[in-house]
């Protein structure tokens, strides 16, 4: 499991330098009906996003919170989308 990790953050990585071209692809994670890969993408990737990349998917956070899809309800996200929420704040 930790080489997993290992491999998620160094991918990460790499990903974060795409700043703003990252935004439609973590929207389309949104669309997927997957809670558990935008449950792991919140709290990696979107966590190390800079503030700026974050505003652009604020809506986006704030509509899982006051309007949930079924399998985001499941998956838990609003405790993990409250402190990005937060941290634009």
């Amino acid at each position: 499991m930790a080489a997993r990790w290992e491999l998620a953050k160094a991918v990460e990585d790499l990903l974060l330098r795409f700043d703003e071209e990252l935004i439609p692809h973590i929207r389309n994670v949104f669309n997927t009906r997957d809670a558990e890969w935008e449950y792991f993408m919140i709290i990696g990737l979107m966590n190390r996003l800079p503030l700026h990349c974050l505003s652009f998917l604020k809506n986006d956070l704030e509509r899982i919170i006051a309007s949930p899809t079924q399998h985001e309800e499941l998956g838990k996200l609003e405790d993990v989308i409250l402190p990005l929420l937060e941290k634009l704040n």
